[in-house]
């Protein structure tokens, strides 16, 4: 016997995938996570030399830049926790940054 239907006449003839198939699990309305108060920390310290770094390519790309310094070893849960907040506070800078567009006119609103 076939198990394959559509060697047995039986399946989808117009190759279509069936709807049941492309339909996703619902995602959580609510993604919380928590860092603890050192790795908060942490981030805003690097963050600072970050800023740093940045700063001297823009207004002094002439100086010799220091090396990078060895990232933390972060287990894998803090790891991809750390990856959600910069996914968070990048997407809060952007939008930071339409607000001020919008205040200064520099951007038109879209009613």
């Amino acid at each position: 016997m076939n198990d394959n239907n559509n060697a047995n006449g039986a399946g989808n003839h117009n190759h279509e995938i069936p709807r049941y198939l492309l339909q996703h699990a619902p995602r959580p309305r609510e993604v919380s996570f928590t860092l603890m108060e050192r790795q908060q920390e942490s981030m805003y310290v690097v963050w600072a030399a970050a800023r740093g770094r940045v700063h001297q390519q823009v207004y002094y790309p002439g100086l010799p830049f220091p090396p990078y310094p060895l990232p933390p070893v972060w287990p894998d849960d803090v790891r991809a926790m750390m990856v959600l907040w910069v996914a968070r506070e990048r997407r809060m800078f952007e939008m930071e940054m339409t607000e001020l567009e919008y205040i200064l006119g520099l951007r038109a609103r879209a009613h």
